[in-house]
């Protein structure tokens, strides 16, 4: 029995940390994008692309951010996940 909660224990921390690892690459990834936009380093791309890809990368933030929630939820965490991702959200929807 000790074995089983420790293999819960273990996939939750593992889908935790997948989560905090997404969410900071996307934040990353956002700042580039934006300060790409902002100076029109556009490269091979059209800055109507680098805005495409800005939108979905934000979007893909927004569905990491909702996945740490659910993750964070099931921990009980409800303050934590609220300062980690600088919101409060709706939790029982």
């Amino acid at each position: 029995m000790k074995f089983l909660m420790t293999m819960k224990e273990t996939i939750k921390l593992k889908a935790h940390d997948k989560a905090m690892a997404q969410i900071h690459a996307k934040q990353l990834e956002i700042r580039q994008l934006e300060y790409d936009i902002e100076r029109k380093n556009t490269g091979t791309v059209t800055l109507h692309e680098l805005e495409l890809c800005l939108d979905a990368s934000k979007r893909e933030l927004e569905t990491w951010s909702y996945i740490m929630k659910l993750i964070e939820l099931d921990y009980g965490k409800h303050t934590y996940v609220d300062e980690l991702l600088g919101h409060q959200g709706g939790y029982y929807a």
